[in-house]
């Protein structure tokens, strides 16, 4: 019982096996298994390879691929749909005459109904699609533009070609400028005829190069936060370097308000500059910067009675009273009882 139980589970493993090389050789197929292909050019070739490789395509045997048999809208159906990448799920036909158990081309259904609902067909008339019919090189014409979407420029054109009927002359113009289909050989485009697999496949191609692919959609920027600035308050104006109740650096003895840099003696009155009876450069009382000899404050820096940076009662730098430059002792000139000499010492 066992060695019959492994006979059996070794034939159905031989089964797959083989079943998953049949599909796999089947997949990898390209123009040179097809004998009718072997004498196609190197860039019809490529053609043929991309639409094989695809699923687009297969042939009508294994070794044969049928170039120049004759399409019909079954096949079209399909190969149009593949070609848009359109959804094919349906199971019921919105036409009378395609039955999914149809032996012959019930394989088409769920493609006819992809087309129909993409508006590249709308039938032939009275609810019928007539799968198992031929296709004409104009209407195929017609198929391959409005597959590109072109159906309502392609209404704006118009043609001459005595082999094309009239309501397809805008579509043949159409197939032509977008160079999906050609002329033949006589220059005419031969739109009465039926079509065959090679015309179909071609133009099919050249078709799935311009079928504008479909839109990414742009990500939405991720917010960035962005953290509100810290106020950082201006510092409160103060008193440049002086103090006592004079002006902003010095203030008279008698208190009052003093000007920006100096007061006078009695200080209420003073300038901007000076005040009481002394000068910008000098004065009883101080000058720009220098405080008289009564000035609590002194100059623009200075503390005590003093100019900018000496002590005592003097000029900007000296002691004593005196103007910017000084004055008496203290200031920048020199010592007359020392130096009597001195041309500065010399009365005028």
């Amino acid at each position: 019982m066992n060695v019959m139980k492994k006979k059996i589970a070794g034939i159905a493993l031989a089964i797959l096996l083989c079943s998953y090389a049949s599909l796999s050789f089947a997949a990898s197929k390209t123009s040179s298994d097809f004998t009718d292909l072997k004498d196609l050019d190197a860039a019809t070739k490529a053609k043929f390879d991309a639409m094989i490789s695809a699923g687009i395509f297969d042939g009508v045997s294994d070794t044969t691929f049928g170039l120049k048999e004759e399409m019909n809208r079954a096949q079209f159906a399909k190969v149009a749909a593949l070609v848009l990448n359109l959804k094919a799920d349906a199971t019921t036909s919105s036409f009378k005459d395609v039955k999914g158990d149809d032996p012959a081309n019930g394989y088409a259904l769920p493609y006819i109904e992809a087309i129909k609902a993409a508006g590249v067909t709308d039938g032939i008339g009275a609810g019928n699609y007539d799968p198992a019919g031929k296709v004409t090189k104009e209407q195929l014409a017609t198929f391959l533009v409005r597959t590109l979407g072109k159906n309502d420029e392609a209404k704006t054109k118009t043609g001459t070609d005595s082999t094309v009927s009239d309501w397809a002359q805008g579509y043949v113009a159409m197939a032509l400028e977008l160079k999906i289909l050609a002329n033949g050989a006589d220059g005419k485009f031969g739109g009465q005829a039926n079509a065959t697999r090679d015309l179909l496949l071609t133009g099919a191609y050249e078709a799935k190069q311009q079928v504008a692919p479909a839109a990414t959609p742009t990500p939405t920027p991720t917010p960035v936060h962005t953290s509100t600035p810290t106020y950082t308050p201006s510092p409160s104006p103060s008193e440049e370097t002086g103090g006592g109740t004079g002006g902003e650096t010095g203030g008279g003895s008698g208190g009052g308000t003093g000007g920006e840099t100096g007061g006078g003696s009695g200080g209420e009155t003073g300038g901007e500059t000076g005040g009481g009876s002394g000068g910008e450069t000098g004065g009883e009382t101080g000058g720009e910067t220098g405080g008289g000899s009564g000035g609590e404050t002194g100059g623009e820096t200075g503390g005590g009675p003093g100019g900018e940076t000496g002590g005592g009662p003097g000029g900007e730098t000296g002691g004593g009273p005196g103007g910017e430059t000084g004055g008496g002792p203290g200031g920048q000139l020199p010592d007359c009882i020392l130096y009597p000499e001195d041309p500065i010492c010399q009365p005028v």
